[in-house]
């Protein structure tokens, strides 16, 4: 959305890595202006956050038919701001779809008010309900630019919540389209707004009015805003970053493994947090599978600009990042099978879809985040193995696990350190809205998807209520004292000694 210069505004202008061409304009939000976006929401909430789901679900269901009917829109903005393949840019709206349309349909039965258990207390009813917790700031990232902050949106806005969404500056115009799709939707004035700029910017909506903070990013910025959010006890939903393991065992389908390595490690450019970044293969099919896999990473290509590209870095830096991890490892005696080259173009960095063997967790490859197209792969004994070293690492978000039996995989799956696993396939579970995705550790806090989700965005009220006359009267609780200790105890033993 671009918009008419002025002398007082600063504007962000961001540039596809791709062309180098201006991909839009946008105003900063200063950080002294925040607070007041954040009071429009706290008005629009008053009337949004009284409804009935029924009654914000018209709304709800014309916004998604207007993502539904502007992909190829929302897809040209995408690319223009990441470079990436314009299929890709397709796929990831279809994520913000599938979260749409189950958030959609299923609010008004996930936030129903939950009954408890009378016993022993059967004088008394309690049940607890999910009233939105009012305003929602969310903070998102560059990778998936619409799809993220979309999703953290849709899960707010079905809880009843108003929300101020700060994109991330290096991909503001797919930020501001959640606005724009909002308001064209038909959605009431200043329940989504989207506010842009940098660091400072999104720190003032942390400390603004706001009533919970969902935050998608690095680590390191995740716990930053989290010691900030704590002065005032501001809950917040961290989904951080990931160093995501495939185990792969003998009696997998290797050619699916392999494939899915490659796939899940150079998507994107390998710029995810859910993407495959260390690979644990058992002896016995180490050797097929390598040879499956560099066959797979041979069909994938880099700055060609073809349908087998996997675009761009965002920005050159993240090339530097990659080049000395991979350049380290083969120091120590890791070996690259395929890819291994940085390219760089008249307007863009990349790097090669590389497949390394002989690593070990020493390696920064194998312990730090990379976020690049470099797939490591380590040769193990056996299962036991591969768990001890797939669970060897700080973060905690992803991972997978690759075998002919559902039973074997439920097992492996079930002692994985990690917030979610996938058995026979990858990445799924971000795309899977009825269940919860979030991770452990160093890969955040909280989470969202699923009842969870929706419920993080709410406040847990329980209530009870005295069927005849209040319960601890009855019980004999109140003053004066009319009863002692043999009183209780002989109570005690009435409502629990038969259950020995």
């Amino acid at each position: 959305m671009t918009q008419p210069r002025d002398n007082e505004t600063r504007w962000i202008t961001p540039t596809s890595p791709l062309t180098g061409k201006p991909a839009g304009t946008v105003a900063i939000t200063e950080p002294e202006g925040v607070a007041a976006v954040v009071e429009r929401s706290r008005g629009a909430f008053d009337d949004w956050g009284a409804m009935t789901h029924d009654e914000r679900k018209p709304y709800l269901r014309a916004f998604a038919k207007h993502v539904l009917g502007s992909m190829d829109r929302i897809a040209a903005v995408i690319v223009s701001e990441t470079g990436k393949n314009v299929g890709d840019a397709h796929a990831e709206i279809v994520g913000t779809l599938t979260a749409l349309d189950f958030y959609t349909r299923n609010a008004g039965k996930l936030l129903r008010p939950k009954k408890g258990s009378s016993w022993p207390f059967l004088t008394t009813r309690g049940w607890t309900e999910y009233p939105p917790i009012g305003v929602a700031g969310i903070i998102s990232p560059w990778n998936y630019p619409f799809y993220l902050p979309t999703l953290s949106s849709i899960q707010a806005l079905c809880a009843g919540c108003t929300i101020v969404v700060k994109p991330s500056e290096i991909t503001p115009m797919s930020g501001q389209l959640v606005e724009d799709l909002a308001i064209e939707a038909g959605l009431p004035d200043d329940v989504v707004q989207v506010i842009h700029g940098g660091g400072d910017t999104g720190s003032a909506l942390v400390d603004a009015d706001t009533d919970i903070i969902a935050f998608t990013g690095s680590g390191e910025v995740g716990k930053v805003i989290a010691g900030q959010a704590a002065k005032t006890l501001k809950p917040v939903l961290l989904e951080l970053g990931g160093k995501d393991a495939q185990i792969v065992l003998e009696d997998a389908n290797l050619r699916d493994a392999a494939r899915a390595a490659i796939t899940f490690g150079v998507f994107n450019a390998g710029q995810q947090c859910v993407g495959i970044e260390r690979v644990y293969v058992v002896a016995d099919a180490y050797d097929e599978f390598m040879e499956e896999a560099a066959d797979a990473a041979g069909r994938i290509t880099a700055a060609t600009g073809d349908h087998r590209d996997i675009g761009p870095f965002i920005s050159a830096p993240q090339a530097e990042v990659v080049e000395n991890q991979l350049d380290l490892a083969v120091a120590a005696g890791a070996r690259v099978v395929a890819g291994g080259s940085k390219l760089t173009t008249e307007h863009g960095a990349y790097f090669e879809p590389t497949l390394v063997e002989g690593v070990d967790h020493s390696m920064l490859l194998m312990q730090e985040e990379t976020f690049g197209p470099v797939i490591p792969v380590m040769k193990v004994a056996d299962e036991e193995e591969a768990l001890l070293l797939a669970n060897d690492s700080p973060y905690g978000l992803h991972g997978s696990v690759w075998t002919g039996s559902k039973q074997r995989g439920r097992r492996i799956a079930r002692r994985m350190k990690t917030g979610t696993v996938a058995i026979n396939d990858h990445l799924i579970n971000f795309l899977y809205p009825s269940i919860k995705f979030g991770g452990i550790g160093e890969s955040g806090l909280n989470g969202q998807l699923g009842e969870e989700g929706i419920k993080a965005f709410t406040i847990h009220r329980s209530i009870t209520s005295a069927r005849f006359r209040p319960t601890t009267r009855l019980m004999g609780g109140w003053m004066p004292r009319r009863v002692g200790p043999r009183y209780w105890k002989a109570l005690a033993k009435v409502l629990f000694g038969w259950r020995r």
